[in-house]
């Protein structure tokens, strides 16, 4: 055998302790580099250590990541996705935007601290289970209003990259780590796409006898464009789960619903009272379904005439924000 591919890659463990390396934070603190959340709450121009977390640096040719000193270890990775995930929801409100571009920034280099360690399976899932909710609410948050720091394509592709390596992780860890929230999510997250309903059976084992149940209703709604049972269903989940995870399925099918009213009452002079439209779409405030219609030229009033809408006046960005709102 020839002294062939021996050299192993030895596996790299990480030994920085903090959320950020000492000699980035050097680094950063020198060039003026410090994110405006990482300072002193006494002094916004002072940095404090204690919040700085490590950024997301692209790889590059001729430069090493494999530095044991710069790399976090798991325990660590956990305590900072929690700390990311405690400021995110303390932040939201107040500045979304702000907030949002820098866990997502952080939340990178924490996967890629992951990768380069190649931490096992159990790590992985435990990891990923903290940060996937992130990544669904922000989803849904950006879908529903406005925020420049959102790119649609590189947060699909986050999530998706967290969802595929959890999928990945999964049987090879005992069952009573997977969180059957997350379970939920990446169901609700994939009815749109032909395999859903293979997908539950699946990720059976994992949920209790009601969740599955109540999951599997949901699908099989949403494949019969049964949008009343679909939402009635939807509003049944426990609600500890991901229920944001559902907004693609739930923009989808506010639109194929309106469609189908449309031809149902399609006489000139059949009129819906915005009350009951707004409860068969589930949507919890009418105004939201006002600004709906307002996209389809309908005139505001309490009952909409039904022939009136044109749904091809739906199908710009504005509009799907607001058939994504829930």
């Amino acid at each position: 055998m020839s002294k062939e591919k021996n050299d192993v890659v030895q596996r790299v463990e990480g030994t920085c302790k903090t959320m950020c390396p000492r000699s980035e934070v050097c680094f950063r603190c020198s060039n003026g580099m410090v994110h405006i959340l990482e300072k002193s709450r006494d002094s916004r121009e002072e940095a404090d250590a204690s919040k700085m977390v490590k950024e997301y640096a692209r790889p590059a040719a001729g430069r090493d990541h494999l530095h044991p000193e710069c790399l976090r270890p798991p325990d660590v990775l956990v305590r900072t996705v929690r700390y990311l995930l405690k400021m995110y929801e303390h932040e939201k409100l107040a500045r979304f935007g702000c907030v949002y571009s820098f866990v997502f920034d952080r939340l990178r280099a924490v996967r890629q601290d992951m990768i380069l360690q190649d931490v096992s399976p159990l790590h992985t899932v435990r990891i990923l289970q903290e940060m996937i909710p992130f990544y669904f609410d922000a989803d849904y948050l950006c879908r529903t209003r406005s925020c420049d720091a959102y790119d649609e394509k590189l947060h699909s592709t986050s999530l998706e990259e967290c969802l595929s390596r959890w999928r990945e992780a999964v049987p090879a860890v005992p069952k009573d780590v997977i969180s059957p929230s997350i379970v939920c999510a990446n169901i609700l997250q994939r009815i749109p796409l032909p395999s859903a309903l293979v997908d539950i059976y699946i990720w059976r084992d994992f949920l209790d006898h009601d969740l599955f149940n109540i999951l599997r209703e949901i699908v099989i709604a949403f494949r019969c464009n049964n949008y009343i049972r679909f939402f009635r269903k939807l509003l049944q989940l426990p609600v500890d789960n991901v229920v944001v995870a559902a907004v693609q399925a739930v923009e989808t099918l506010r639109y194929r619903a309106l469609g189908t009213i449309s031809i149902a009452y399609k006489s000139p002079n059949v009129k819906i009272p915005i009350a009951v439209l707004a409860n068969w779409l589930l949507y919890k405030d009418s105004c939201d379904l006002v600004d709906v219609l307002s996209c389809c030229s309908v005139i505001h009033a309490d009952s909409v005439v039904i022939s009136s809408i044109n749904l091809n006046d739906l199908l710009g960005k504005d509009s799907f924000k607001l058939l994504a709102k829930f």
